[in-house]
C-alpha cells in the first residue's frame, strides 16, 4: 500500500516515516513526504497513492482543502486526517470529505496502526470489488464507454494484456465495430446517454463521444457488419445534434484497427472537398499567456524562469528551485507570488501546457508521449490540468487544430 505524509512540520514526518518503517514493513510503502500542500496537490502521480496521512491546518492550502480537492478531481486516495484540535467541528468537516480516520495529535502509535490497518482492509475490498464480475456487470456500460475511449484516442494506459483481458471480460471477441465521424455546426450540450440508449438495440451498443469544434464520433458495436445500419446512424445524430455538413463511417473488423480507424477518419475530414466552403467552428479556448521571462524581476525570479524554461520536463518542486537558487522556499513561494501574479506551480502547470499544445498540434504525436515530455506524472492529471488552464481536453484541443488546420487552407 503507498502512503504519503503530509506535515509542514518536519519532525512530524520523520516521526510518522519511522513508525511505518517499524510496523509495515514492505506491506506499507513511503510513496513521498511533503511539507506543503499546494506542492502535494499539484505534484503527486495520487493515481498510485492509496492512503495520505495529511496534517488538518498547514500554511496556505490546508489539509481539508486538499482532501476536498482530491474528491472533486475524482480520486479515491483514503485520507486519515491528524490535527491538534480537539474540535468536533473539524472531525465534522473530515469526515464530510470521507476521510477514513481523524486522529489527535500528540499521535498515538496505536491509532495510526489501527487507521492504516482499516485502510488496508478497505483498499482490499475496493480492489475485491472491481475485480468482480458483479462490478463488470452493474457498471457495463460505464467502462465498455471508457475501455473504447482508450481504444478509440489511444491513450495508452492499459497495456496489451488488459486490453486483450478486458474485451474477453465484456464479450468483445468476433464483433464487428464502425467508426462514424461527424461535422455540424451545431453547438449545443448533448444528452450522450439518450443517444446511445437510442443506438442499443438488440445486442447492438453505440458509444457517443463530443470532441468539441462540432465534431462528434460514434463507435458502433454489433454481432456482423451487415447489422450496423449508417442512414439511421445519421438520421438519428442529425435529430439530436442538428443539420450534418460531413460524415463518414469505416466499418472494423479488429479491436487493434479502432484507433488507426479513428485517424484516418480525421484526416479524411480535414481534406473534405464539404468543408472548405464552411468557416469552421472555433472553440473558447482560456488565455494562458503567462509572464514574460524578463523584465523587472528580482534576480531570484528570473533565475526560477531559466530553470524552468530549461527543466520543464524534469520533476520541478517548490523545495527542488529553492535547493537550487539557495533560499528558502517559503521566501521563494511568497516572492514569486507577488512579482507575477500567480503561483508557483501554476506557472509551472501553464508552462507545460503551452509546451503540450505545440506537440498537439501533430497528430502523430501520442498523448501518453506528450504527457511524458512536458513533465506531467500520469495522463489523467495532464488532462485535469490542461482543461483546467485552456477550457479544453487536450483531445478536443487536438481536434481543434486539425479543423484550424482546414481553415487557414481554406484562406489560401
Amino acid at each position: 500500500m503507498n502512503i504519503v505524509i503530509l506535515d509542514d512540520e518536519a519532525i512530524i514526518c520523520e516521526g510518522l516515516s519511522a513508525m511505518l518503517a517499524a510496523h509495515g514493513g514492505k506491506l506499507w510503502n513511503l510513496f513521498a513526504t511533503y511539507h506543503d500542500a499546494e506542492e502535494a496537490l499539484e505534484t503527486c502521480d495520487w493515481d498510485k497513492v492509496d492512503l495520505l496521512i495529511a496534517d488538518i491546518n498547514m500554511p496556505g492550502l490546508t489539509g481539508l482543502e486538499l482532501l476536498s480537492t482530491l474528491r472533486d478531481r475524482g480520486y479515491e486516495t483514503q485520507v486519515i486526517i491528524i490535527s491538534g484540535y480537539t474540535q468536533f467541528e473539524y472531525a465534522q468537516r473530515a469526515l464530510h470529505h470521507d476521510a477514513l480516520d481523524y486522529i489527535v495529535k500528540p499521535i498515538c502509535p496505536e491509532k495510526i496502526f489501527m487507521a492504516i490497518e482499516k485502510a488496508e482492509k478497505k483498499l482490499a475490498a475496493r480492489n475485491a470489488e472491481k475485480n468482480s464480475r458483479i462490478f463488470i456487470q452493474n457498471n457495463f456500460d460505464r467502462l465498455t464507454r471508457e475501455y473504447f475511449s482508450e481504444l478509440i484516442f489511444d491513450f495508452d494506459i492499459l497495456s496489451v494484456d488488459q486490453k486483450t483481458s478486458l474485451a474477453e471480460s465484456f464479450g468483445l471477441q468476433g464483433k464487428s465495430f464502425a467508426v462514424m465521424l461527424l461535422y455540424s455546426l451545431t453547438q449545443k450540450d448533448i444528452n450522450t446517454t439518450y443517444i446511445e440508449n437510442v443506438f442499443m438495440s438488440g445486442k447492438n451498443k453505440a458509444f457517443f463521444y463530443r470532441l468539441g469544434s462540432g465534431i462528434y464520433t460514434i463507435l458502433t458495436v454489433s454481432e456482423n457488419a451487415s447489422s450496423i445500419d449508417e442512414s439511421s446512424m445519421l438520421a438519428l445524430a442529425e435529430r439530436e445534434i442538428g443539420p450534418v455538413l460531413w460524415h463518414k463511417i469505416v466499418r472494423v473488423d479488429k479491436l487493434a484497427e479502432i484507433n488507426a480507424t479513428y485517424t484516418t477518419l480525421l484526416g479524411y475530414m480535414r481534406d473534405s472537398v464539404e468543408l472548405r466552403t464552411i468557416k469552421p467552428l472555433t472553440p473558447k479556448i482560456a488565455n494562458t499567456d503567462l509572464p514574460l521571462m524578463k523584465g523587472d524581476y528580482a534576480p531570484v525570479i528570473l533565475g526560477v524562469f531559466d530553470i524552468i524554461k530549461r527543466d520543464y520536463a524534469k520533476p520541478l518542486s517548490l523545495a527542488r528551485l529553492s535547493e537550487q537558487l539557495f533560499v528558502h522556499p517559503t521566501y521563494l513561494s511568497n516572492l514569486f507570488k507577488k512579482q507575477t501574479g500567480i503561483t508557483l506551480i501554476d506557472y509551472i502547470n501553464h508552462y507545460r501546457v503551452e509546451k503540450a499544445k505545440e506537440l498537439l498540434s501533430d497528430p502523430l504525436n501520442k498523448i501518453y508521449w506528450i504527457t511524458e515530455q512536458v513533465g506531467f506524472v500520469n495522463q489523467r492529471y495532464f488532462s485535469q490540468v490542461f482543461k483546467r488552464i485552456t477550457g479544453l481536453t487536450p483531445v478536443e484541443y487536438r481536434t481543434h487544430c486539425i479543423i484550424h488546420h482546414t481553415d487557414k487552407r481554406n484562406e489560401d
